[in-house]
């Protein structure tokens, strides 16, 4: 039987779904390990000590570096195999994501993160290259939305899986040990003792003086040398934290407490009795919530261990993904002559043949109008996209006043209607290039989705200028939510048509391509919380600042849109015929 007659009636094996399943486990510990830090930075910063502007370049430093490694890395990605790089990238920022747990110098987990962010930066442009040689035109949509998808689903992921680790990692801490680790400033603990505002945190405050007794109480006015573990003062504190009844109803009226404390409150409520270790971490939580700036969390000893898990299993990630993954279908073992036939279309492979030996395109890389379209729509996608991950639990807290709980939640939300947004924009932008031709197919889902995102700001802009924020108003944050929801979707349907442009344009260079646009995307996301939200929000914003503020994002989106008109994949890099 000749070769042909066989591949024609050989059943295609199914190694590309493998490839993409492992990117998409790529694509979510990719997700995962960046917004860890997130939900974990305020333990990160008590248990390091540092200052608040330490901790804002420990956030942005993330997106810098990602940002300007996104061509170095994809190029590598180009030079030396999808497989080969990946492999390498996942592991590097696996093991700088365990290390975070391990360094206790603020200088050492600042340079962490930035590594953090040049590892991570080829992830998605070599994912892109590799779908692009694994999936035919086709399905290349279909495949791309899934793993971004998996990006998405590691976002979603993140906070809740992180807060939970945490939790379970300090349950061996014992909460009743108030020792000198727990105080995060001497000056800070005792002002808050000496101090004579009104509020519920000074309620707390007051209450506990009271039961201290009052020798103790009136050896702090002249206290001049730093406390110590056994000092009176905590050694008096130690002892009455047990206590059920240390803080009354009353005492605690108008302090924002989280969910376990709010729980043990209403149990103590309800008159159902205490144990010793839930008397505990109820006086702790109350503590830690009337004196921030003094008293450590106790949870916070469980982001060490969870950060060294997030490494561990990334390395593990990392050699699962090397052993399934293969630079092209022919070199992989598992992959039989059907398969590849499938794959690999005559114009396709026509097209391969004449790259093979091509020199990176710089001039077209740089003079490729489409390409610069493509850039800039991804920058003003992000200044409005970044909201949600950065500002919008301010928004929520600040003129809504939604509770802690509900904030992580509310903010959850809308990443969580972003992955049914991917999933079904590789689909669209599948169909739209089998019956529109690709430069429609690619363009007309970007530009459509662009503008749909501005109209959920467009609703948040009529919102804030019809109704007056007032906590009877439930439904009224829920709205903005709603609105921003409709944002985030739109975002990631249109996503999937982006890598399948940079796929189309860039051909042999597509992690090139996909991390150009990539670098001034988050070149958008690093600079528009600093440069832009700063600027307009300032330290006390106003109800009008805050409506200024949806407008901007409102209009960031239409400048989307309009960029994402001459994006043209009929376009490439380099042609074939012109080699």
């Amino acid at each position: 039987m000749s070769t042909e007659t066989a591949t024609e009636t050989e059943r295609p094996t199914i190694i590309r779904h493998g490839v993409m399943w492992a990117t998409t486990v790529m694509a979510l510990l990719l997700y995962l390990d960046r917004f860890a830090v997130g939900i974990a930075s305020e333990y990160i910063r008590e248990d390091l000590r540092m200052t608040q502007a330490q901790m804002g370049w420990f956030l942005s430093a993330f997106f810098w570096s990602y940002a300007l490694a996104q061509v170095p890395a994809g190029w590598f990605a180009d030079r030396f195999g999808a497989r080969r790089m990946l492999s390498l990238y996942i592991l590097a920022w696996s093991v700088f994501t365990g290390l975070m747990g391990v360094v206790h110098a603020v200088s050492m987990i600042l340079i962490l993160r930035l590594l953090c962010g040049v590892s991570q930066a080829g992830a998605y442009p070599t994912a892109g290259g590799l779908l692009r040689v694994w999936f035919p035109i086709s399905r290349r949509g279909f495949a791309s939305s899934i793993v971004a998808l998996g990006g998405r689903a590691g976002g979603v992921l993140a906070p809740i899986l992180t807060a939970w680790l945490i939790v379970l990692f300090s349950q061996s801490s014992d909460p009743g040990q108030f020792g000198l680790s727990e105080i995060t400033s001497d000056k800070n603990f005792l002002e808050s003792f000496q101090s004579r505002q009104s509020g519920p945190k000074q309620r707390v405050v007051e209450r506990l003086k009271s039961r201290l007794p009052e020798s103790v109480v009136s050896s702090l006015a002249g206290l001049i040398a730093p406390l110590s573990p056994t000092s009176p003062l905590i050694l008096e504190i130690s002892a009455l934290i047990h206590q059920p009844d240390l803080f009354d109803q009353v005492d605690l009226t108008g302090l924002k407490l989280p969910s376990e404390a709010e729980d043990l409150r209403q149990q103590r409520k309800l008159r159902i009795s205490l144990s010793d270790a839930e008397a505990v971490r109820m006086n702790r939580f109350i503590l830690e919530a009337a004196m921030p700036n003094s008293v450590k969390k106790f949870r916070g000893v469980g982001w060490r261990p969870t950060m060294i898990l997030y490494g561990v299993l990334g390395i593990i990630v990392a050699v699962g993904f090397y052993a399934v993954s293969r630079d092209l279908p022919r070199y992989h073992p598992w992959c039989n002559s059907a398969e590849r036939a499938l794959i690999n279309d005559p114009a396709t492979q026509a097209a391969s043949a004449a790259e093979s030996d091509a020199p990176f395109p710089w001039l077209a890389l740089l003079t490729n109008v489409g390409l610069w379209g493509n850039s800039l729509m991804q920058a003003f996608t992000n200044i409005g996209w970044v909201f949600v991950v950065t500002w919008l639990p301010r928004y929520l807290d600040k003129v809504h006043g939604v509770p802690l709980s509900g904030q992580a939640y509310m903010t959850a939300i809308p990443t969580a209607a972003g992955i049914v947004g991917m999933y079904l924009g590789g689909w669209w932008t599948d169909k739209a290039t089998l019956y529109a031709g690709r430069k429609w197919g690619r363009m007309l889902p970007v530009m459509i989705t662009r503008f749909t995102a501005g109209l959920g700001y467009a609703i948040c802009l009529v919102l804030s200028l019809s109704f007056t924020p007032n906590p009877a108003q439930t439904w009224l944050p829920w709205a903005y939510v709603g609105a921003l929801c409709l944002m985030a979707f739109s975002v990631d349907m249109g996503n999937p048509a982006v890598w399948g442009y940079a796929q189309d344009v860039g051909g042999k260079y597509t992690g090139s391509a996909l991390g150009w646009a990539n670098m001034w995307g988050n070149l958008g996301a690093a600079a528009a919380p600093p440069l832009i939200y700063n600027q307009i929000l300032g330290e006390t914003p106003t109800a009008g600042q805050w409506t200024m503020m949806f407008g901007v994002c409102l209009l960031a989106f239409v400048l989307s849109g309009l960029c994402a008109l001459v994006m043209d994949s009929t376009k490439p890099l380099v042609r074939p015929d012109a080699m």
